[in-house]
């Protein structure tokens, strides 16, 4: 009797059975992880769409106080970003809200009876203007569409910006003083037409010392006496020893402040009493934290303005040394004490010395600024008033 081997048929079936039942699972697992990571990126999109779209806002807001025109410019920024694939849509009614900041509680109130900041909510889902997101192999699985939106909707928020102008009124800034005045008062023309309710803007003038020569004042209300001051700003203009003084006053007679309207005295017969860059950063940083003056979630701000080194009378001594390190010093204290610090440089004879140490100064997100040009001043403070950033908070 033949035997005849086993049918093995009927096995060689039942993998193929098990191939394909794993393929589905294998294929579920690849679109789940295809899809969560899709859904992940349009949620980065999102962000970020609405991280530019309260930025944009914001800066409008700051520029025109009109909410109408700030609430056009981030539906308009926004729609210049993508979002799973297509330009990111706004419903401006309910994706632009205006509202107040407490910066205290840290906390968005969209009924509060100010206005300072704003939420944009980048959005896909069913009633969004760009409808669901599509998913890509999920719908193997019979699922289409997701919904995603911005993780966390981006609040913007306007601090009030606080700028101390701190200005070298030394003798050799004597025939750029003109210029420096002009650059002073557009920084001041620049804030007034640019800035927000809240903004603060003051001036310390230092030679070996400093004084306040204007106090730290909110723009709306200071503006025109700030200006009309400011239009008389001089190289000698100081109330304070030691001060620019005839020889022949300075040891057989009292001290007497020069009045600059009577005239440019002979420069050979005075003398300055050096350059203390440290004496006007410490005056202005106390200005700046005063808590009775200012407002304490302000963003604070320092431009310095010098034309030399720093140096002491008569020059040469060890005396330079230490009026240096004090300069860096207050820099110093200016960062601990979040103060940012712009640092401009007039240095008509290219001075490397001067340079590397006005350079040395700047802070926060401040920024070094030189020219052996005055007139290139104006420009030089419209930049760095256009520079103070406004802050995302949320």
């Amino acid at each position: 009797m033949i035997k005849r081997p086993p049918i093995r048929h009927a096995q060689r079936g039942s993998y193929a059975i098990i191939v394909a039942l794993m393929l589905v699972i294998l294929l579920g697992f690849a679109a789940l992880a295809i899809d969560v990571s899709y859904l992940r990126l349009t949620r980065l999109q999102a962000q970020n769409a609405a991280d530019a779209g309260a930025h944009a806002a914001l800066i409008e807001l700051r520029r025109t106080r009109d909410e109408i025109i700030a609430r056009d410019r981030a539906v308009s920024i926004v729609g210049l970003n993508v979002v799973a694939g297509d330009s990111a849509l706004l419903d401006p009614a309910r994706d632009v809200v205006f509202g107040g900041w407490d910066f205290d509680g840290k906390f968005f109130d969209p009924s509060a009876d100010f206005v300072n900041a704003v939420k944009v909510t980048v959005r896909r889902d069913g009633d969004s203007p760009g409808g669901a997101v599509p998913l890509m192999i999920g719908r193997v699985l019979g699922t289409d569409a997701a919904e995603t939106k911005s993780t966390g909707s981006s609040i913007g928020a306007l601090r009030a910006r606080e700028v101390m102008i701190v200005q070298d009124v030394t003798h050799s800034f004597a025939d750029e003083m003109s210029e420096a005045r002009q650059a002073d008062i557009l920084l001041l023309d620049f804030m007034h037409e640019n800035g927000f309710p809240g903004d603060a803007l003051g001036m310390v003038s230092f030679v070996g010392a400093a004084e306040v020569w204007t106090p730290l004042g909110q723009i709306g209300s200071t503006y025109g006496s700030t200006r009309a001051q400011w239009l008389n700003l001089d190289w000698c203009n100081r109330n304070y020893w030691p001060f620019t003084v005839l020889y022949t006053e300075l040891f057989h007679d009292a001290p007497q402040m020069i009045n600059c309207s009577a005239g440019s005295p002979t420069v050979t017969y005075y003398q300055d009493s050096g350059t203390n860059q440290g004496s006007g950063l410490e005056l202005a940083i106390d200005r700046l934290i005063d808590t009775g003056t200012t407002d304490a979630h302000a963003l604070k701000t320092i431009v310095i303005i010098s034309d030399g080194k720093p140096q002491c009378v008569p020059e040469g001594t060890a005396c330079d040394g230490e009026v240096a390190a004090f300069g860096v010093e207050m820099a110093d204290r200016a960062e601990a004490e979040n103060i940012s610090i712009f640092s401009v440089s007039m240095n008509e004879t290219a001075d490397p010395e001067q340079s590397a140490y006005l350079e040395s100064l700047i802070r926060g997100y401040g920024t070094f600024y030189e020219t052996p040009d005055a007139t290139e001043l104006p420009i030089i403070l419209e930049k760095i008033a256009a520079a103070i950033p406004i802050s995302i908070v949320q």
